[in-house]
């Protein structure tokens, strides 16, 4: 790989964020033998945040945008620098 090429891949991962997330939240539905589950994925750049930090904003943006959320049990979550 050239330099110039690993400068655009640099620049790449800059303009989508410098990590990359996945997050699963479930919860039980009330009287039913079912769940709501929902992953959300994506790329964020956390300066100054910590892994915790970083985690709550996002369960918090979840459970914002789906209100059922509300109390759930997260199943997966991985933070990682947005890097091959």
């Amino acid at each position: 790989m050239s330099r110039t090429a690993t400068a655009q891949s640099s620049a790449a991962a800059q303009e989508q964020g410098t990590h990359h997330y996945v997050l699963t939240l479930q919860k039980p539905v009330p009287n039913s033998a079912s769940y709501v589950v929902a992953t959300s994925s994506g790329t964020c750049s956390p300066t100054g945040m910590s892994r915790q930090d970083v985690y709550t904003w996002l369960v918090g943006e979840m459970v914002r945008r789906t209100p059922q959320l509300a109390g759930a049990s997260t199943v997966f979550f991985d933070l990682r620098p947005n890097q091959i």
